[in-house]
């Protein structure tokens, strides 16, 4: 009887404890989610999960999943985007839900994405011109090279025609457009993979040693990767060794100038010679052209977009203009190589940026390392000087060189020109095959 007794105060106690746990784990949660309407934080308009409380059964699979940590959680024994700006659209989550509770959506109801219109296999309205990575809205490199190989996969898986210099010629040799290419080799197709720069594509912008965040995969002819976070220049090795390893061919230095279909076939236009093939796959990164303030004196020489070398700039005063990943980064990079840096943007909060960086760059404020000037637009660039509209007051600081991180303008004529059709996506799920 004793026995029995102990084993019963036991178990409740051990229930007891349980239902304590859960319910200070779901006022942490609760608090959290309040924490982030107050701050205005928004999932980001690239891939990120939408959860249906009404099919949500609180089992928590979703949670357990994502490789990324507390971006999920429960509250009130129902799924929640606890953390939505540090979700990079692993898709895990998805995948790991029984119910089909969660789906993966592009945009927000109050900020559209606009990405090409594809079926499942990643083809576009214009048969045989397929779409995969950055430019489709897929941004983390694995996803991106994953979409390379299925979209490669479902190509070769069709029969193969005779009567073009090439079964298949991928655009872009970025994460997307390597996958594809290692893919194509794989599969025995004849292919040519054209990058209007080096092997990299968007990457290759970076700053040096900025950190890329990637997941274990396994290429063909190669073997698995295993890197999660690494620094750009230890990924573009390993893709050289990938290269070298495989024996695939990428001319680089050649960029498509122009698309025409003709008779069945594509035929495709870059540096100076035309190719014609039956299936042509885009692998662009979605920076295209960079975007420019329209401001006087954004002409200057002393302006720049894109930040290669900080050390170049030690010593100097640096305004970095923007509010993302890559402005935040920017001016962190600066501060350690010694330039004194200034920052502007046009909202009063940082709802995009990465937590890591949002408080990285908070704390070189309180240091003084960086002169935030938060909410302000720049009205106007001069040699000397730059001046910031600081709202309604003008605002003259001393310049040496502005860094403008404000995205880029996609490659949308080049799009047009080719009769795909595009679309604006607001929190809508969009066509993809489940990751592996």
């Amino acid at each position: 009887m004793m026995e029995f007794l102990f084993i019963f105060a036991w178990a409740v106690f051990v229930v007891v404890w349980q239902a304590q746990r859960r319910l200070r784990r779901d006022r942490r949660n609760q608090a959290r989610l309040e924490q982030n309407q107050r701050e205005e934080i928004k999932a980001p308009p690239s891939l990120h999960p939408v959860i249906d409380p009404d099919r949500c059964i609180g089992c928590g699979s979703c949670v357990l999943a994502c490789p990324e940590g507390e971006v999920l959680g429960l509250v009130r024994m129902k799924a929640a985007l606890l953390q939505p700006d540090h979700c990079v659209g692993h898709g895990r989550c998805e995948a790991a839900c029984p119910t089909g509770a969660i789906a993966l959506v592009l945009g927000e109801k109050d900020s559209g994405v606009e990405v090409p219109v594809m079926d499942e296999n990643f083809q576009t309205r214009v048969p045989g011109v397929y779409v995969v990575g950055e430019l489709g809205g897929i941004g983390l490199i694995r996803n991106a090279m994953l979409q390379g190989l299925q979209c490669l996969e479902a190509i070769a898986a069709q029969p193969r025609r005779r009567g073009a210099d090439y079964d298949v010629i991928i655009v872009g040799a970025g994460p997307a457009g390597l996958a594809a290419t290692l893919q194509a080799a794989a599969k025995g197709l004849r292919y040519l993979t054209l990058e209007q720069n080096d092997i990299g594509g968007t990457i290759l912008k970076y700053p040096r040693n900025k950190i890329v965040m990637t997941a274990p995969l396994t290429l063909p002819g190669y073997g698995r990767i295993h890197f999660k976070d690494v620094r750009k220049e230890e990924l573009l090795a390993e893709w050289e060794r990938i290269i070298a390893r495989t024996g695939i061919t990428i001319q680089v230095r050649k960029r498509v100038e122009q698309v025409v279909r003709r008779e069945g076939l594509l035929e495709v236009f870059a540096a100076g010679e035309s190719y014609t093939t039956f299936h042509l796959v885009l692998a662009l990164g979605r920076r295209g052209i960079a975007r420019q303030l329209e401001v006087p004196g954004e002409h200057l020489p002393k302006v720049h977009y894109e930040l290669d070398d900080p050390r170049a700039f030690a010593n100097r005063d640096c305004l970095v203009v923007g509010g993302g990943d890559s402005a935040l980064e920017c001016a962190l990079m600066l501060v350690e190589a010694g330039a004194r840096v200034s920052w502007s943007y046009r909202q009063p909060h940082l709802t995009r940026a990465k937590p890591r960086n949002r408080q990285a760059v908070a704390a070189a404020v309180r240091r003084g390392e960086i002169q935030a000037f938060l909410p302000s637009v720049v009205r106007e660039i001069t040699t000397p000087a730059v001046v910031l509209d600081c709202e309604g007051t003008d605002k003259v600081i001393p310049n040496d060189t502005v860094f403008i991180m404000a995205g880029g303008v996609l490659p949308f004529e080049f799009l047009k020109e080719i009769g795909i059709e595009m679309r604006t996506l607001y929190g809508e799920p969009v066509a993809r095959r489940r990751a592996a």
